[in-house]
């Protein structure tokens, strides 16, 4: 062996490994750490299990469910009359002004005439002369009528006074007429009242030229003691409106506060741009509450469903599957296919399917299929739901969802 070779054997130094253990460390610690945290969760999974889906429920109740015809609608004044003069002539005088409350025969406005006076006085100047000739000719009549017998006066002369008296009678009653036709023209003068109302529109002031070629209308006064409303309805519903039945009208001024009537005429034709015809429905507003104009929601009750079984619109469910509701049974629920009628808004009317009494899901059903145990929350009378002992609240519930 070279001298070289066996030098570099003899004075070799072999280091130990140290990095080997700490590995060793390192992988034992890691294995420690996850069984630990295995072992928490696994405990944790032991000590509490799944709760159960949280719902809200209400009871099906029995109320008169009315089956209704609705429409929009807008009060209308009962009459409305446009007020002008007859005889022509200058607006003197205008005696009150829109929105004014007024009553049959007061007086609105005067109109100044233009030769009416200058008539009627040369009327009357008339009248004197022909009384003058009435006077002579009735004079002339007796004395003939006295001499006849004795033959001082012929027969010719005795038909001639008495035509002679009728002519002055006839004179005398016609110019009496004329009199009294210049009287009620210049009575017409005076502008009142045609009926109790309020004025709708005041279109004239003093000195503008009114009469039969005037300008037209001085006001317009609308009755409002009785007002009326146009229901529109359908071919389809048409033959079940009848005159006298009952309609309510709710107003936007007045919410929750309906008012009623009952319908007074309907229509003889449909209007041939909506295909539906007008139901008149009068309404009473003799304290004047009511105005002219208001908008609001019209409907007319047609039958009325006695106990019905009615339940919150949020417990119906209408998606693919149907339109169906979840009903509690014990602890769990069943889903029940319905039949439902009317639409109330908040509430449906239900035909078939659940009973009355019975409670039924109104929130929380996107979690549940058929035979789910829950737990309960109770809703209130409008479907909303109180708050469950653990604190805990149903999730909303959405219409169009619907589980397997």
């Amino acid at each position: 062996m070279h001298p070289q070779s066996l030098h570099s054997q003899r004075f070799s130094i072999r280091y130990p490994d140290v990095k080997a253990p700490l590995r060793t460390l390192a992988l034992c610690l890691v294995l420690l750490l996850v069984a630990a945290c295995s072992s928490d969760r696994s405990g944790a999974a032991g000590g509490k299990s799944r709760l159960a889906p949280l719902v809200a429920v209400a009871r099906v109740e029995a109320r008169d469910v009315p089956v209704t015809v609705n429409a929009p609608v807008d009060l209308r004044p009962l009459q409305v009359i446009d007020v002008s003069s007859k005889a022509l002539g200058y607006l003197d005088s205008v005696l009150v002004d829109r929105g004014d409350h007024v009553v049959r025969g007061q007086l609105l406005a005067t109109v100044r005439p233009a030769d009416l006076p200058d008539q009627l006085e040369a009327e009357r100047a008339a009248l004197g002369t022909f009384q003058a000739s009435l006077a002579l000719a009735r004079s002339n009549h007796e004395r003939s009528r006295q001499l006849a017998p004795s033959g001082l006066v012929s027969q010719q002369e005795l038909q001639s006074t008495t035509s002679a008296l009728a002519s002055a009678e006839a004179a005398e009653a016609a110019s009496k007429s004329r009199i009294e036709a210049l009287a009620v023209r210049l009575g017409e003068m005076r502008i009142l009242a045609p009926a109790d109302g309020f004025v709708l529109a005041r279109k004239l002031d003093p000195g503008a030229l009114v009469g039969p070629g005037g300008a037209g209308a001085i006001l317009t006064v609308a009755q409002t003691q009785v007002l009326r409303v146009f229901v529109s309805v359908n071919e389809r519903e048409a033959p079940r409106v009848k005159v006298g039945q009952l309609a309510k009208v709710e107003l936007d001024a007045w919410p929750g506060r309906p008012f009623e009537g009952k319908v007074v005429r309907i229509s003889p034709a449909f209007d041939p741009s909506t295909r539906t015809l007008d139901a008149e429905v009068q309404l009473p507003n003799a304290d004047g509450e009511l105005r002219i104009g208001m908008y609001g929601r019209g409907s007319i009750i047609l039958e009325v469903h006695r106990g019905a079984a009615v339940a919150p619109d949020t417990a119906v469910v209408v998606n693919a599957l149907g339109r169906y509701a979840f009903v509690l049974d014990g602890d769990k629920v069943r889903r029940r296919t319905l039949e439902t009628g009317v639409d109330g808004g908040t509430w449906l009317e239900i035909l078939k399917g659940v009973s009355t009494g019975e409670e039924i899901v109104t929130a929380g059903t996107d979690a549940l299929s058929d035979g789910v145990v829950v737990r309960v929350s109770r809703a209130s009378a409008d479907g909303k739901s109180l708050q469950a002992a653990d604190g805990e609240k149903p999730a909303p519930k959405e219409k169009t969802s619907a589980p397997n």
